[in-house]
């Protein structure tokens, strides 16, 4: 058969009495001068506590929450200090320095754009000197041509229509003077004078 269900208030009424029960027991178990002992030494410990002890462990517990206290405000003002040199002198200098690349990077633009014209004029030259050789032949081709006419015999010379060789149209050469200032007291040396003369030759 199930056993009936208990009543919480019950069990701490029994737990109760068991302990009180307990400490009867123990109590009557001391004799009268054990307890006379217990109860003296508890009102010794009670009478000979020292408020100058703890006094001195609050006031330690305060003056470090005080060095604390300055050390973070210290912080503070040293992150203060360094946002206004930020703000007035580190900024500004940031600025001007930005302002003086932007020159630089137009001057790099324009270097890019004066080496892409470099290399359009130099692809176009190679095309005209690949054609030159394609119309006029190859230097082995000219030399075994040359051998030839100087060991044949002298024959009489037929009138034979040479043919029409292409007019040769010079690729277009970029000028350095488009895109690099020079003063007005730079002269151009002989050498410079001498390349400029032979590209406007014609190499027909």
């Amino acid at each position: 058969m199930a056993d009936p269900i208990t009543n919480p208030v019950d069990l701490t009424l029994q737990s109760q009495s068991s302990v009180s029960s307990s400490v009867t027991d123990e109590n009557e178990r001391k004799s009268n001068k054990e307890i006379t002992n217990e109860m003296a030494t508890n009102f010794f410990k009670f009478l000979n506590f020292s408020v100058a002890k703890e006094e001195n462990k609050f006031n330690d517990s305060v003056e470090m929450m005080l060095t604390k206290l300055d050390e973070f405000f210290s912080l503070v003002d040293m992150i203060r200090s360094d946002t206004s040199l930020c703000l007035t002198t580190t900024l500004p200098q940031i600025q001007d320095k930005c302002a003086q690349m932007e020159a630089i990077f137009d001057k790099i633009d324009k270097l890019e754009e004066f080496v892409g014209i470099v290399r359009e004029c130099v692809a176009l030259t190679e095309e005209k000197v690949a054609k030159a050789e394609t119309d006029l032949g190859t230097v082995g081709g000219l030399v075994k041509k040359l051998t030839s006419l100087v060991s044949m015999k002298k024959t009489p010379v037929l009138a034979s229509s040479k043919p029409k060789r292409p007019d040769f149209i010079p690729p277009k050469i970029y000028s350095t003077q488009d895109f690099f200032s020079h003063s007005q007291d730079d002269v151009p040396t002989a050498a410079a004078a001498d390349f400029s003369a032979e590209s406007t030759l014609d190499p027909s």
